[in-house]
């Protein structure tokens, strides 16, 4: 495995999992950014071996962004790396085109596990992730206030959630301002949840931020 390319918007972090792959791997290649824009710039640019993606940073959502991923690279092997618990979210994921997916609180052998299974063209889910999934297929989840959300409505309600301003939410998926509220406007309808504090009080509750 000699390139690999990994996607977050947080420095240290995207350093941390760089030190921790360059010591795993002897001679491999790491690069950083840190939006989903600059991943489909650098797979225009060059063949890799491994994508590490952060669920939730600037540019496309996850989803739009695996697809979009899918459409150029039908091959490349994609670590998806989150803060969510959210079973659902998970499943749409990996039906999106991610190999696997790991939370970041897992330890780092769980991490270099799942890079490694990846990389050599399997899949890689936690097995309590796993058997989290298995029960949700087994049964009918409850009906939940964000379930009617669409895709692009989700991602904004997460970063709403996380507390990011309109103005930000706009700049990172090159929206207006005016179209972000819009779309805010239309998740309160849908939820209920009218304040900031509202949607980050549930977005904790059901897992979908950390």
């Amino acid at each position: 495995m000699q390139h690999i390319l990994i996607a977050d918007d947080h420095a240290v972090t995207r350093h941390g999992l760089r030190e921790l792959l360059c010591d795993a791997f002897d001679g491999a290649d790491v690069t950083e950014v840190g939006d989903g824009d600059a991943v489909l710039a650098a797979l225009a640019l060059h063949a890799w071996d491994l994508l590490l993606l952060d669920v939730l940073m600037p540019g496309p959502g996850i989803l739009e962004l695996l697809r979009r991923i899918r459409a150029h690279s039908a091959d490349v092997p994609v670590l998806v790396l989150t803060a969510s618990d959210e079973t659902g979210y998970i499943v749409e994921t990996m039906k999106a085109g991610a190999n696997g997916l790991i939370h970041k609180h897992r330890a780092v052998d769980d991490l270099l596990l799942a890079v490694r299974r990846i990389a050599d063209g399997g899949t890689y889910l936690h097995a309590d992730t796993a058997v989290a999934i298995a029960r949700l297929l087994q049964e009918r989840p409850p009906t939940r206030l964000h379930h009617d959300l669409s895709e692009r409505e989700l991602d904004i309600f997460r970063r709403i959630a996380l507390g990011r301003a309109i103005k930000e939410i706009g700049f990172d998926l090159g929206l207006s301002e005016k179209t972000v509220a819009t779309y805010l406007a239309r998740i309160r309808e849908k939820t209920g949840l009218i304040s900031h504090v509202e949607i980050a009080r549930y977005a904790l509750k059901n897992g979908l931020v950390d």
